[in-house]
């Protein structure tokens, strides 16, 4: 069956039919009596009202069946069904423990599983991580069975899986398909047995904006993947371009209410122990409890024990003021080499000239930015215009499935460009899909003004699947501007965010709520209004393979971490730059490093991150291959490449028997209202056409007969 695209493709086509119909009567000679061409008509509404029924009904039906990948909103274990689809399995306990040790923050993620069926099944287990994140352990306890995994390359690593898969043998896959997203398989889990799934991981935090922050992501936004248009689709299956993973192909999100979904919730724990007294800790979006555990540590709890897993953790910590964290230093002696983690905050300086800029903003109003998310972006846009000052110029691009500049070129601010940007703000609405790529094309081509800064700030929650074309139009088309992402949301995509902002030299913010948007956005203003750090360069005998290798601009508290190799003799190292068109120096000494785990780890994934940015650079594959290859395995760090597997030696599912599937609802992001999609919102619209034209065509056989 043909199923239109949009609203006006559905109506085309029932006009096109009806026009046919008449020129079939013309055709005829009238053979055919306008009363059974009227009949005709009203079977043809008829039949469209129904296959459009018919539609709904079986987006309803493979919700309930199978799961939506897109639909994926927190660590989930899924099986397999019959027809090819995914099935979720209950979620029974999840569990959450970070150590922070200075900077070096280590994090178990445990989920405990149920199978409550009678069948054997085979599951796979889809979790969002840090971006950064260095996903080095995985360990699966099914029942009293401990499996620890192992490192092995990609496809080496799935064939070992597959082959324990289909001995009957317990069995596990952990690998990676974004920087942020990782997935499980299971295979061979017993009937009514528990699984005990726990990945463990390690990223790196940074002193930025005078104080130190972990997310803990816990929900993902449904992602959105481009496709050329269409007229009809001819298909069985649903598709509107929402995909979760790459590779798979996109699909509908037919999401329930929070009212419907299971809480999936969990407990989580972070044990600080920052090396300094502090002043202050708190968690901006949920409630906490700090409890100091011994001298310089603390434990921080959520209050009531559990929480709902819809929206990221973030804990902010700050020092007490008579402490300066801005120069830090850690080392770590590995097996061969001695590596180095080094984070600087360069001093602020005033400076009373103050440049006209030209600032570009783009606001998302794509389908996955409605609800709370939407009024936040709106407020962060207002803020936004209000801080511009009367010799600035600027413009505003919206965009969902197309790009909508409000000016051809950047306009001088005034009042009267002042109420028209005002007029399209209070129309921002949230529909449709997020194709990025033309609005972030317009704002690159703009013709540069060598006069101004040119700045573009993007508002979005970043919900796309084709981020590396967007990473790579920004890189090659940046010039002299700067780019600056606003994450939107209680589940931003914070790949995206970081990212996009260091292929534009530029810097990145969060906003979850609406109250937060001013001030965030006060913030962002305060920092990119001021004098960049610039040039830095990292000097010192004994040092090598610093990461990264280009180092970006640093904006007024932003810090400067780089990871590096160190030889023995390495005494200092020294730092510099352009700040505000002065020289800037810093020499940091060396000569009393203490040993400080996680450093070695810390340094292989930042420079197997260094590699795969190379890739929308333009480096062949085939070298960025071999060099996250060797690194990851040396490491034992799970990478596009490679992935940890874990295998049980003792067959434990019989022969005769199969693997089945249970199921379950996903949990959607907090204050997310994803409305039908559109292809799901192409069959309200013809099932409503269909309704209304079946009544007409009624309404004049009745007429006919009673004229007759």
């Amino acid at each position: 069956m043909a199923l239109c695209r949009d609203t006006s493709t559905h109506y085309s086509f029932l006009v096109h039919a009806f026009k046919v119909l008449q020129e079939i009567q013309l055709k005829t000679q009238n053979k055919i009596t306008r009363e059974s061409f009227m009949k005709f008509f009203f079977n043809l509404c008829f039949f469209l009202t129904l296959s459009a029924q018919a539609s709904i009904q079986n987006i309803a039906t493979r919700y309930h069946d199978t799961l939506d990948l897109n639909a994926i909103s927190r660590g989930t274990l899924m099986t397999r069904s019959e027809e090819g689809g995914y099935i979720e399995m209950p979620i029974v306990k999840s569990d959450i423990k970070t150590v922070v040790t200075g900077q070096i923050a280590r994090t178990v993620i445990s989920q405990t599983f149920k199978n409550e069926s009678k069948h054997w099944l085979e599951a796979m287990y889809l979790f969002p991580l840090p971006n950064n994140s260095a996903v080095d352990q995985m360990r699966m306890l099914i029942g009293d069975r401990v499996i620890e995994g192992q490192i092995k390359e990609k496809q080496e690593a799935k064939k070992t899986y597959e082959k324990a898969k289909t001995s009957g043998k317990r069995a596990a896959l952990v690998e990676q398909h974004r920087p942020n997203i990782f997935n499980t398989s299971v295979s061979n889990i017993p009937p009514n047995g528990d699984v005990v799934i726990e990945i463990e991981y390690q990223e790196s935090l940074a002193f930025r904006d005078a104080q130190f922050t972990i997310r803990i992501p816990t929900a993902i936004t449904p992602r959105y993947s481009p496709r050329p248009p269409t007229d009809f689709v001819i298909d069985n299956e649903v598709s509107d371009g929402w995909s979760m993973l790459p590779g798979e192909s996109p699909q509908s999100l037919p999401m329930k209410s929070d009212l419907t979904t299971p809480n999936n919730n969990h407990t989580l724990e972070i044990i600080l122990n920052p090396g300094f007294q502090l002043e202050k800790v708190e968690s901006p979006y949920h409630e906490i409890i700090s409890t100091p555990i011994q001298e310089d540590s603390i434990s921080v709890k959520l209050v009531n024990g559990m929480t709902r897993a819809d929206r990221d953790f973030v804990l902010n910590w700050k020092p007490q003021s008579n402490i300066d964290p801005s120069i830090a230093f850690y080392s770590e002696q590995g097996k061969n080499d001695r590596f180095g983690l080094m984070t600087l905050l360069p001093p602020t300086i005033k400076s009373s000239e103050i440049m006209p800029r030209e600032v570009t903003f783009i606001i998302d109003t794509s389908g996955s930015m409605s609800g709370q998310s939407i009024v936040a972006a709106r407020r962060s846009l207002m803020t936004g215009i209000n801080l511009l000052s009367p010799g600035d110029t600027f413009n505003i691009i919206e965009f969902n499935d197309s790009a909508y500049p409000l000016f051809k070129k950047p306009q001088s601010y005034n009042p009267e460009t002042l109420s028209k940007a005002m007029d399209l703000l209070l129309g921002l609405e949230a529909s449709g899909g997020t194709n990025m790529l033309p609005a972030v094309d317009i704002a690159l081509a703009t013709e540069h003004d060598p006069n101004r800064f040119q700045q573009i700030v993007f508002i979005t929650d970043g919900s796309v699947s084709n981020e590396d074309e967007v990473f790579h139009n920004i890189h090659f088309n940046l010039g002299k501007k700067r780019f600056f992402t606003v994450g939107i949301g209680s589940a931003p995509n914070s790949f995206f965010m970081e990212e996009s902002a260091r292929a534009g030299r530029g810097t990145y913010t969060y906003i979850a709520e609406e109250k937060e948007a001013e001030q965030v956005m006060k913030n962002l203003f305060r920092k990119i209004s001021k004098p960049a750090l610039t040039d830095i360069k990292i000097i010192g005998q004994g040092i090598y393979e610093v990461t990264p290798d280009l180092i970006p601009d640093l904006y007024q508290e932003e810090p400067l971490m780089v990871a590096m190799k160190l030889s023995p003799s390495i005494k200092d190292i020294q730092v510099t730059g352009r700040l505000g068109g002065q020289a800037f120096s810093k020499n940091i000494d060396l000569s009393n490093l203490k040993d400080r785990g996680g450093i070695e780890i810390d340094w292989a994934r930042k420079k197997i991150g260094e590699w795969q940015r190379t890739l929308f650079k333009g480096t062949p594959k085939t070298k960025v291959r071999k060099e996250v290859l060797e690194l990851a395995l040396k490491h034992h760090l799970v990478s596009p490449y490679t992935s940890l597997v874990a295998v049980d030696v003792t067959p434990i599912r019989p022969g005769d028997e199969d693997l089945k599937s249970n199921s379950v609802t996903p949990t959607k992001p907090k204050g997310l209202k994803i409305k039908m999609n559109k292809t799901a919102t192409g069959y309200e619209m013809i099932l409503l056409v269909g309704i209304i034209l079946t009544f007409l065509s009624w309404l004049m056989i009745s007429r006919e007969k009673v004229a007759t």
